[in-house]
């Protein structure tokens, strides 16, 4: 899939879940809730990074004193205008923002930038639209997140039903190659629990992170390959529930006062 493809592929899938989204958002709302410990306030702008459909905007919104929101997605901000919490809303890809060099006091983004092709290049975008001495704080997922699921289907077949995600060492290699961009980076293991497989897809699709971006089976997956899977499944509780571990980076970036 070329990544024009992949770009429109995600939209879609956040688009169909902007009604389920906050009802399934356990894990972005913990990450976010520790993800605004790191933010230091401001006065001024604060740029929310793949705002989804703008349910932590009453929060961030005691960090500014204007909100500016932007996603991938058409049918999440709709969700976003409708609260009416930002100030402007716009849709565009993070990888290339349509915003001023120079015009952000803060950037916040949580469990985004996983989806972009060219991480290093949002960061990149981020350092830029920064004012001198500005910040940002970005959460996303690495390497071994969903590692259970991911086990458990490997047991079953051949193809990929779990995203990919980028392992700790590109990010700390990036912080080595762009001093610039002044990243600290900070992991967290967050553990949660299901009543089974079944409840895990089904909140992974209401939240539309259920987008597999290489080799993944376009076929209909039925009863019984699930049962497979719940019998494979590596790590199960006294009371029959599963646990999924989610690997969890989060990258403060500061831009100094001067480039030169």
């Amino acid at each position: 899939m070329n990544a024009l493809a992949l770009t429109d592929d995600i939209a879609r899938h956040f688009s169909r879940a902007r009604e389920s989204y906050e009802h399934a958002a356990r894990l972005q709302r913990l990450v976010a809730a520790k993800a605004l410990t790191l933010l230091t306030p401001t006065a001024g702008l604060l740029l929310d990074l793949g705002s989804g459909p703008g349910w932590f905007h009453p929060k961030l919104k005691q960090h500014c004193s204007e909100l500016i929101a932007l996603d991938l997605s058409h049918d999440m901000l709709q969700k976003t205008r409708a609260a009416q919490q930002a100030t402007l809303v716009f849709q565009a890809d993070a990888q290339s923002l349509p915003v001023a060099s120079t015009g952000i006091d803060r950037v916040f983004s949580s469990l985004m930038l996983q989806w972009c092709e060219q991480p290093g290049l949002v960061l990149q975008e981020i350092h830029r639209v920064l004012k001198p001495g500005g910040s940002a704080v970005i959460s996303t997922l690495l390497d071994g997140t969903l590692q259970e699921f991911k086990l458990a289907w490997s047991q079953v077949d051949s193809h990929q039903h779990v995203n990919k995600f980028l392992p700790l060492d590109f990010y700390q290699q990036l912080k080595c190659q762009h001093p610039e961009l002044g990243l600290r980076l900070q992991t967290e293991t967050v553990q949660l629990d299901y009543p089974d497989v079944l409840a895990l897809a089904r909140e992974l699709k209401d939240l539309g992170a259920n987008t597999v971006t290489q080799g993944r089976n376009k076929a209909l997956t039925g009863k019984q390959r699930w049962q497979k899977v719940q019998h494979a499944y590596p790590s199960r509780s006294i009371d029959g529930q599963i646990g999924a571990s989610y690997q969890v980076l989060y990258l403060t970036l500061t831009k100094q006062n001067s480039d030169s």
